[in-house]
């Protein structure tokens, strides 16, 4: 997807694969009717000159609609979609499908099995953050952008690799569960040490503040390993857990 105005996106380019085969059904360039505002060439791989080029040699369907009647010519309303984080892909497309599966959900709320399903998941996991855990599998290395082709391929083996592997899932979901108790500990130990160098809370607070929390999981939505490396002053891209 690229971006155009009002902060919104649009396709440009779309694969698509048969889950049970692993045929290749569709994976061509999308033309964005509307002005490209941000070609978002470090993900999408695309430049105005690439776009260009597709559409002139006929390697690029006429519009989004174009790429989804296409789509729809392999689907219907029992067709089960699979992908990652499909709410994107179908917001894009004008999509409303009622059967998917998604790797992204999928994965979540094994590690969160207590979240109520009316409620919102407090983290997901990204599709090459799976792919590496799960598959042992390298993906969206390249430096000129993903391959949307490749990431269909990832989210369709990390889900029949869930499906094969339910007890190794469950190992990986608690060591992620685990990891989270501790990426919130961390936060709330770096939070507390601002606050007390600032003089916001007395020299006698209790050591007890500095443990986790064990309350609700939405206390920690949203936390990222990015924002405590922010807050501790590491340089942008280090990741300590590598080392």
């Amino acid at each position: 997807m690229v971006g155009v105005k009002n902060g919104r996106q649009t396709l440009a380019f779309i694969s698509a694969i048969d889950f049970l085969t692993g045929e290749v059904l569709i994976s061509r360039y999308v033309n964005p009717v509307e002005d490209v505002v941000d070609w978002r060439t470090k993900f999408s791989g695309m430049t105005q000159v690439i776009m260009a080029g597709a559409i002139a040699s006929g390697a690029a369907f006429e519009s989004w609609r174009e790429a989804r009647d296409k789509l729809c010519e392999f689907i219907d309303d029992s067709t089960v979609l699979v992908g990652h984080s499909l709410n994107y892909d179908l917001e894009v497309l004008g999509i409303c499908h009622a059967k998917v599966v998604d790797s992204a959900i999928l994965t979540a709320e094994t590690v969160f099995p207590s979240i109520e399903s009316t409620k919102p998941l407090t983290r997901m996991w990204g599709l090459k953050a799976l792919a590496k855990d799960l598959l042992s599998l390298d993906i969206q290395t390249s430096d000129c952008g993903h391959s949307a082709l490749e990431d269909a391929y990832a989210a369709r083996d990390v889900v029949i690799w869930c499906i094969r592997n339910p007890e190794e899932l469950k190992v990986w979901a608690e060591n992620a569960r685990r990891q989270e108790k501790e990426r919130k500990s961390a936060r709330n130990r770096q939070k507390y040490g601002k606050s007390r160098s600032k003089g916001k809370l007395p020299a006698t607070q209790s050591t007890r503040n500095w443990e986790y929390n064990t309350g609700s999981e939405d206390d920690y939505a949203d936390i990222r390993w990015s924002d405590l490396a922010r807050d501790l002053g590491w340089p942008e891209g280090y990741d300590p857990w590598s080392d």
